[in-house]
């Protein structure tokens, strides 16, 4: 009786292992899916502007490198404090203190003096003071404008409307593509958004040296582009 009744477990477990696995090959063959890839992309005026601005000075002596480095500095700051920067829109970049060597056949390498790099980046809020404060600081002692860029200082808005654009071009597409196939679409099963960003505008290292360090140049004009914001986002619907 107890092998009989054994068996009879057996064949039991056996009979659901068989009707789950059809159950599931059934609901898998049911759910057919459109893949599709959805982008949008939006062109923003910027509002806010990073000026870098440095200073390179060399010495026989790192005391005397430093001492003008930071006479330099200090009559950059001052004027851009004339322009009505406040020191919370200003801060230190990149500072750095060595050695210049040149090397000789005999001697090997030998210290012909020091070089100090200091560079601080600005912020500004007005975007047509970039100019001004690019000539300004070249007046007073800047010797380097490494780069400008813009920006805008609140993103999230403007990416949330590049990520809607994206899943708006998606439902298009899949609409697009299940019409075509004589079908009707269904309900979103997945949506994954692999990235959205924003790219700033950088105006060229060699276009900003051109116009603020040209002698006899106009007054420095930057004229900022627009910014792109692009999003690109996964989507799979059902269909019906």
């Amino acid at each position: 009786m107890k092998i009989q009744t054994l068996i009879a477990k057996i064949v039991l477990v056996a009979l659901i292992i068989a009707v789950m696995g059809g159950t599931s090959m059934a609901f898998g063959q049911e759910i057919r899916e459109i893949h599709v890839r959805g982008q949008g992309s939006i062109k923003v005026e910027p509002d806010l502007a990073h000026v870098s601005l440095g200073v390179v000075t060399q010495a026989e002596v790192a005391e005397a490198a430093q001492a003008q480095n930071a006479l330099n500095m200090r009559n950059i700051l001052v004027a851009l404090e004339e322009l009505g920067i406040e020191d919370g829109d200003i801060e230190t970049s990149y500072f750095n203190v060595y050695p210049n060597y040149r090397y000789d056949q005999e001697k090997g390498d030998r210290l012909m003096g020091y070089r100090v790099s200091n560079t601080i980046s600005v912020s500004l809020k007005d975007l047509s003071l970039v100019g001004e404060v690019i000539d300004r600081a070249i007046a007073a002692g800047a010797t380097n404008v490494n780069n400008v860029q813009f920006t805008i200082a609140d993103e999230e808005p403007w990416l949330d409307k590049a990520l809607t654009a994206a899943v708006q071009d998606g439902r298009r597409k899949a609409e697009i593509m299940a019409t075509a196939a004589g079908e009707e679409l269904g309900l979103v099963m997945l949506i994954r958004d692999p990235g959205t960003n924003l790219e700033p505008y950088f105006v060229k290292d060699q276009m900003v040296s051109r116009m603020a360090l040209s002698e006899g140049a106009a007054p420095t004009y930057i004229q900022p582009g627009k910014l792109e914001i692009r999003a690109s986002v996964e989507l799979i619907y059902a269909v019906k």
